[in-house]
């Protein structure tokens, strides 16, 4: 009779950062990239934020693929349906350690959660495992995932901004996407989402995450 089962191993993931982290630090950000990307080129997207001021953390998808056949670009992936629970359970312990690897004092520094697509999820259900408070999400064309609730988010002491991005020409927007995600923050999260519509498709503007 088959049978699957599961094991625990030591395994080594890479992660990418942008800046130097230091007393004059004021902002981390804990940036999640979308499907068929690698953190190292997500974080180009970062780089016209200040650099003394912002401190970029960017964890990368743990399974990894050739994006065409079998050869050439590799990109990465958060999880698929397949064991679905399993990978984001080893998400968890995997930003877990990426956290904890910059002994971070949080009573002086202000975190800031971006994620781009794919990434949205995970970064949403990161933040409600972690409960460190953060004063501002950024949801990137993705989608909140259904599961979180507001108990989730209980150890917000403190009023947070969320701005919604997506783009005019985004392929994978569907009719009422925009109005279904602004009324999940707002039950989940107890802010109104602050949405932005660009002109531009399924992509993330360095010139708009400048302004944030």
């Amino acid at each position: 009779m088959m049978e699957e089962r599961h094991i625990a191993y030591q395994h080594t993931t890479p992660y990418a950062v942008l800046n130097k982290l230091t007393k004059d630090t004021k902002r981390i950000w804990l940036v999640f990239h979308g499907y068929g990307q690698l953190s190292r080129y997500f974080l180009r997207k970062f780089e016209g934020l200040d650099p003394v001021e912002n401190y970029i953390i960017a964890p990368q998808g743990i399974s990894k693929t050739y994006l065409e056949g079998f050869s050439g670009r590799v990109g990465a992936s958060w999880m698929t349906s397949e064991d679905r629970l399993t990978e984001i359970a080893n998400q968890k312990v995997y930003i877990d350690a990426v956290i904890a690897a910059h002994q971070i004092d949080w009573a002086d520094k202000r975190l800031v959660y971006f994620g781009f697509s794919q990434g949205v999820a995970t970064m949403c259900r990161y933040a409600a495992h972690a409960r460190i408070p953060f004063d501002q999400m950024i949801l990137w064309a993705g989608m909140f995932p259904p599961e979180l609730a507001s108990k989730d988010y209980d150890f917000l002491n403190r009023k947070i901004s969320v701005k919604y991005f997506t783009g005019s020409g985004d392929p994978f927007y569907e009719t009422g996407m925009k109005e279904g995600q602004v009324s999940k923050v707002r039950a989940v999260l107890g802010v109104d989402a602050e949405v932005r519509t660009f002109d531009g498709v399924h992509e993330v503007r360095a010139d708009l995450i400048n302004a944030l």
